[in-house]
């Protein structure tokens, strides 16, 4: 499955870099290590964790072009995305922002979050997405995907978990509205200017 558009480097992603012209300064499959980073020809040890595959192509761009080349052209692919960026919030125990190696469903992301909090509302969970620069949102029934009712969805890179709602989020209340009772069905969002 190839990454969304401004998809970030993750952690144990595989990716390629071609530098053109200079087949043995290209790397046609490297490992984002654990510590974020790449090993090079020439350049050695380079970040490539939380850049786009624009981003880390133009800061290798910049290195062969300070020292060793006249007019790089790099390019930059993500082969194998093995990390995903996911944030949870709302009515849960530790809200924040995740990325973890490998798929994560709804349920896990809720239980990364360390779980609900006591005012969480299971039936009031909505998961926006980004599809093609458009947002979408799905409501969803925890309590229904606990009891194997309805399926528990798999997320995606950049998804935005929000179980319940603060009161100071009006919009969230508004979509709430808006979404069907159907669980699962992703709606576009229209966004004001």
């Amino acid at each position: 499955m190839p990454p969304v558009k401004g998809y970030k480097i993750g952690l144990l992603d595989e990716i390629s870099v071609t530098v053109f012209r200079e087949p043995d300064l290209s790397v046609e499959e490297t490992v984002v290590n654990i510590s974020g980073k790449v090993s090079l020809p020439l350049l050695g040890e380079i970040t490539a964790y939380g850049f786009t595959t624009e981003e880390l192509a133009s800061e290798i761009r910049t290195r062969l072009n300070s020292r060793f080349l006249r007019d790089a052209q790099v390019s930059v692919s993500v082969i194998d995305p093995k990390s995903y960026t996911f944030t949870v919030e709302g009515e849960v125990k530790k809200p924040g922002t995740y990325s973890i190696p490998g798929r994560v469903t709804l349920l896990q992301a809720v239980a990364i979050g360390e779980g609900v909090t006591d005012k969480a509302r299971l039936s009031e969970v909505v998961v926006f997405r980004t599809i093609d620069g458009k947002r979408y949102a799905a409501r969803f029934d925890l309590r229904e995907i606990r009891s194997a009712r309805a399926e528990d969805p798999q997320l995606t890179a950049g998804d935005l978990v929000v179980v319940n709602y603060s009161a100071a989020v009006q919009i969230y209340r508004d979509i709430l509205t808006a979404l069907p009772g159907a669980a699962g069905l992703f709606l576009a969002i229209q966004q004001s200017n």
